[in-house]
């Protein structure tokens, strides 16, 4: 006997029934989907769930679905029963359709030898007549269901060529880290995780034993990423719209853990199903292309993707997408696939490096001369020696920079400006974000080295400091901006023990209220900017939008402090000894208090960067004064 669409369906011979009434007949008017599968099939598990969806979506129309186990693997079909019982129990507690169970291989006989179907998971689908109206895939059900329940799926042409392999339209399936999304949730999980402490970091560790499919079920268990604001590709996005509005079913198909592809798919809703890793599963390369050759076919759908581990999967599917493919990548894809499809997303350059790693900011690093310049010691050795700690400082600073930028990718998401940051925009890769790290730190150390242990020890004091800040101290109120002033004396500090010179308490001081002062405007022009936008309380920082008048008083008061703390420099032994006309350095207090009080009031009517240091380089009223006062300065040596 021949079993194919239009064949009268055979009987359900079950051994036993494991959820649900047990099903002896098919009742005229009901429509039934007969599904083989089993506990040891991967391809089996990821339809499932699609199962459950169809019997609910479906059940006031006459649907009714039965899941078939008959070929569990076990020496006897007690040990069999058992085992499936405990999966169905753990796996699915709330099954909503019949499952029946049998050993005997009666029902292989009568379904699955008779229509020659060549593998597990395989549909059946039986008419309100008691015919077959389909055998397939599990996942052409979307497109054929409906048919069938109006009674118009049998006798239609597409029926018709249903059991002979030939779908209408193919499904689109796409992947998601790299491909969809212009960044690697995995790394983002990660990221995400670091900062929560040490608990949650030692879960991870410890997953590392069970395998990569242990570890990114635990980093996406213990993350919170926000999915909506995640950097996802315009031209795959147009791709899958483009699929949709044919008519084509979409799927996402990634190695990203379960709880990010349902994320993903429930945020943008375009997508008729989905596949994923579990805690036990990584779906991935051979794996995954396993499982979609299972569910579609092979040459049963397209597929994007964007590197070397998807050349399994590019090799069964019918057209290729590949994106942002490197050239050797994309050279081996145009041999495997001569219809495939290069799409670009990212147009990384230099300057794109060049915002990551902040160069723009190097001009902080500048404060590691000004021992040298305060205390006149103007010879080649020192000056040689201070360039080398500011080239030591920039690349520690750049390595923070990123770092910092890593991990505050949720809150620059968010952010009306940092959001165009490169890792933030998905415009680098957080995975060369995390490797560029290490060789800047190793490239500073390397330089820090040639000039003593002792300068070492200061670098590597900022480098845990401002760690510490990136972390967790940033997310502290006033202890941030207090931290932010010792970063920046630590440069003039970390100047001093370059060149061996003494560091004057007045400078210490001095640095500490002005360098306070101006972390303070940067708080208070995040606070005015999320007023000004009406947004609520950033999360995960200890200020209020109620605070800003504090913190504009709290400026204020450190600025005058830092002018009070130079003019009592001015009277000191130490400025007698060090210029001829030491009252000459009176004429930079007003210039300090102006500039001050300026940048209060410029960051007051919204016309300051969110960086008050950013703000001075482009001002031309601040390259004036700081102009005067390195004048006065002249003027008084």
């Amino acid at each position: 006997m021949v079993l194919r669409v239009g064949s009268l369906a055979p009987s359900i011979k079950a051994e036993s029934w494991l959820r649900g009434q047990p099903l002896t007949s098919f009742q005229p008017g009901t429509v039934y989907i007969i599904e083989f599968w089993a506990t040891w099939c991967m391809p089996c598990m990821a339809t499932m769930p699609h199962l459950v969806q169809l019997q609910e979506k479906y059940e006031n129309s006459g649907l009714q679905v039965v899941g078939v186990a008959a070929r569990e693997r076990a020496r006897t079909a007690d040990e069999a029963r058992t085992s499936l019982e405990a999966w169905l129990t753990e796996n699915l507690p709330d099954v909503n359709y019949r499952i029946a169970f049998d050993y005997t291989g009666e029902m292989n006989k009568l379904w699955i030898e008779p229509s020659f179907s060549c593998g597990i998971p395989i549909s059946f689908a039986v008419d309100r007549d008691g015919y077959i109206a389909f055998i397939g895939r599990p996942m052409q059900l979307d497109d054929i269901l409906p048919k069938v329940l109006d009674g118009i799926w049998r006798t239609s042409n597409d029926g018709k060529y249903a059991d002979t392999g030939f779908p209408c339209e193919k499904p689109l399936v796409v992947d998601l880290d790299g491909s969809l999304l212009l960044t690697d949730l995995l790394y983002e999980s990660f990221l995400n995780v670091l900062p929560l402490g040490l608990h949650a970091n030692l879960a991870a560790l410890r997953a590392l034993a069970d395998g990569k499919a242990a570890v990114k079920h635990q980093l996406a268990q213990a993350s919170e990423l926000d999915y909506t604001t995640l950097p996802y590709s315009t031209c795959v996005m147009d791709l899958v719209q483009a699929a949709k509005a044919r008519g084509r079913k979409v799927y996402l198909a990634t190695a990203a853990n379960e709880k990010h592809a349902k994320a993903v798919a429930d945020h943008l809703g375009v997508f008729d199903g989905w596949f994923a890793s579990d805690e036990k599963t990584n779906l991935s390369g051979p794996l995954k292309a396993e499982i979609l050759s299972a569910v579609f076919g092979k040459t049963g759908f397209d597929y994007v993707g964007n590197g070397p581990s998807d050349f399994p999967v590019w090799e069964i599917a019918d057209k290729a997408y590949g994106i942002d493919l490197s050239n050797s990548v994309k050279t081996r894809l145009v041999e495997l696939k001569g219809n495939c499809v290069a799409l670009d997303n990212r147009n990384v350059g230099r300057w794109a490096w060049f915002k990551a790693l902040r160069v723009h900011q190097y001009v902080k690093n500048l404060l590691v001369f000004v021992p040298l310049l305060a205390s006149h010691q103007f010879t080649l050795p020192n000056i040689i020696t201070d360039v080398i700690a500011f080239l030591a400082f920039c690349a520690c600073a750049s390595a923070v920079y990123i770092l910092n930028d890593l991990l505050d990718l949720r809150d620059d998401r968010a952010h009306s400006s940092k959001r165009a940051r490169p890792f933030a925009s998905g415009l680098l890769p957080l995975r060369t974000g995390l490797l560029v790290v290490p060789g800047l730190l190793l490239f500073s150390l390397m330089l820090a080295t040639t000039i003593s242990l002792k300068f070492v020890g200061v670098l590597v004091g900022y480098f845990l400091l401002t760690s510490a800040y990136s972390i967790y101290l940033k997310r502290r109120m006033l202890l941030d901006v207090i931290v932010l002033a010792m970063l920046y004396t630590t440069r003039i500090v970390a100047g001093g023990v370059a060149a061996e010179i003494q560091i004057s308490q007045w400078l210490f001081i001095f640095s500490m209220f002005i360098f306070t002062s101006l972390a303070l405007i940067k708080r208070y022009v995040e606070l005015a900017t999320r007023l000004d936008q009406r947004l609520s309380n950033r999360s995960g920082r200890d200020y209020r939008i109620g605070d800003l008048d504090i913190v504009a008083a709290l400026v204020a008061a450190a600025g005058l402090n830092a002018v009070t703390i130079f003019a009592l420099y001015i009277r000191s032994p130490d400025v007698q000894m060090l210029y001829r006309h030491p009252d000459t350095l009176w004429l930079i207090c007003p210039i300090l208090l102006y500039w001050i009080g300026r940048a209060l009031m410029m960051a007051h009517r919204r016309l300051m960067d969110d960086d008050p240091i950013v703000f001075a380089l482009s001002d031309p009223i601040s390259a004036i004064a700081i102009a005067s006062m390195v004048a006065v300065v002249i003027v008084a040596i």
